[in-house]
């Protein structure tokens, strides 16, 4: 007992300081009765050593890093200025000869090598969930229905004298005891229905030709069925999908004629992440395209003229009708395409398609993107859809078309509305003239409109899917040409 006391008092008497060990655990203090000597971390200026790395190979270091790397010390525990490590992580060869213990030096290139930290961090326990304070499972509220009936239906018959009462009375308690007893009957007898996860695809919904239209923009089933065979024919793809080929296909179609977000397409698609939208989109576009671009086609002079309606009477030798459309995107990044891409028309930076129409409204011509600041004369010219005509065609025009000099060298007319010039106003045959090529020009508008229907031209055109631009107007120029013909069957010579 007396061995102990003195051992308690002796603890007692230790003054602790605050030179502590900071090596994860290790509890290591200075003690004035215990040989135990601390060190502080080598500095960045002292010399390097050779120290070899976890590839084995020999390299020059900084002290101190290999001190952290030893210890596993973190960037944030290597900007405090007190650190210190006990002579409990050296061995004996560490140290110079000739000094005492609690003042022992290490050598210059001593490394600690005993004892060292498995980890630097403490891994926090994982939280448990609290658990609600008042807690009620279903089943827990059926077992107290069902006692709280049991006890209700049982304390509820009715039990009276007889004699006490009269004939209408005995009569109500005797129908109120059958109702009763059919509530005991019955309570037991009680059923729940569960319907579970019910799952509806978005393709059932599309049941009517009037849906499909709104929908896709395609104008009917039959062209829908036809384009799913013809993508079997040509793009055969035999890995798996969460989605089959005729919803994915819808999918892009309601991309380009609703313009919905990659977001909302995954959640009207089976729960679908937006990247895996976003992929199936990027990969249909350009085998859709391929489909599609063969309904988008040069006719022939005896074509055209076999489905002339009665407003080209006066320009029978037209071949084509051009105009430019455009479409605004997304400001790009490089200076280079703001140039060319801003449109001093529309005040915005924009695409620019050549579109070209028979004169019986069948788009028959559709040029690759250009810039927004690219004039319609350079985009004609670089289209060389010239190439397609021969004298005597001609082609219907705006006054945006200044290309005299390039139609002058194929012998190709140019109908275009008369410009005013010196005049103050035009003369007789000018303004007929004038009047008849804009009853016949303006159905190439509607030709745009009808492509512009589609909201991915209306609202502003991704940066990042420019060069997807080429495809889906071909696309879309192919679901124009087999859609309802802008002029109806009264408008044509018969």
């Amino acid at each position: 007992m007396e061995n102990q006391e003195n051992k308690k008092n002796k603890n007692k008497n230790k003054k602790k300081s605050n030179n502590y060990c900071s090596v994860y655990g290790c509890n290591s203090f200075y003690l004035t009765n215990e040989c135990i000597s601390f060190h502080r971390l080598p500095d960045l200026n002292e010399p390097k050593i050779s120290w070899k790395n976890s590839f084995g190979i020999e390299e020059l270091v900084n002290r101190r890093r290999i001190w952290a790397v030893k210890l596993k010390l973190s960037e944030e525990a290597l900007t405090k200025k007190q650190l210190q490590v006990c002579s409990k992580h050296f061995t004996p060869n560490d140290y110079l000869p000739g000094f005492n213990r609690i003042r022992q030096r290490l050598r210059p290139f001593a490394v600690p090598s005993v004892n060292l930290p498995k980890s630097s961090v403490i891994l926090p326990s994982p939280k448990k969930r609290s658990s609600p304070k008042k807690r009620v499972y279903q089943d827990q509220i059926e077992d107290e229905c069902h006692d709280e009936n049991l006890n209700i239906s049982s304390s509820t018959s009715i039990q009276v004298d007889d004699d006490s009462l009269t004939s209408n009375q005995t009569n109500d308690i005797t129908v109120a005891n059958n109702i009763i007893n059919q509530l005991k009957t019955t309570q037991d007898n009680g059923t729940q229905v569960s319907s579970g996860d019910l799952v509806t695809p978005l393709i059932s919904l599309i049941d009517h030709k009037k849906k499909l239209i709104t929908m896709t923009g395609i104008c009917s089933f039959n062209a829908l069925n036809e384009i799913i065979n013809l993508h079997k024919q040509y793009f055969p793809d035999k890995r798996t999908h969460r989605l089959n080929l005729k919803e994915r296909i819808i999918m892009v179609f309601l991309k380009l004629k609703q313009g919905l977000s990659f977001a909302i397409l995954s959640i009207l698609f089976n729960d679908l992440t937006s990247e895996t939208c976003r992929s199936t989109y990027i990969l249909m576009i350009p085998q859709l395209a391929q489909i599609m671009q063969s309904l988008v086609y040069w006719l022939s002079k005896q074509e055209i003229l076999s489905n002339l309606p009665f407003c080209f009477d006066n320009f029978n030798n037209v071949r084509v009708v051009l105009d430019c459309t455009e479409i605004s995107v997304q400001r790009p990044k490089c200076l280079t395409c703001r140039i060319k891409c801003y449109s001093n028309y529309k005040s915005t930076f924009t695409l620019k398609f050549l579109v070209g129409i028979t004169p019986g409204g069948l788009i028959s011509f559709i040029s690759k993107p250009y810039g927004g600041r690219s004039s319609d004369k350079a985009i004609f010219e670089q289209s060389n859809i010239i190439e397609n005509m021969q004298p005597p065609d001609a082609i219907m025009v705006d006054k945006g078309f200044l290309i005299d000099d390039i139609c002058k060298k194929k012998n190709i007319s140019i109908i275009r509305p008369p410009f005013l010039k010196n005049q103050t106003q035009f003369n007789k045959d000018d303004a007929l003239l004038s009047k008849n090529i804009a009853k016949a020009r303006v159905h190439i508008e509607r030709i745009n409109q009808r492509l512009k229907s589609f909201k991915i031209f209306q609202q502003t055109f991704p940066w990042a899917h420019v060069h997807l631009a080429s495809d889906i107007m071909a696309i879309v120029g192919g679901l124009c040409n087999i859609s309802p013909p802008i002029f109806s069957l009264d408008k044509f010579n018969s």
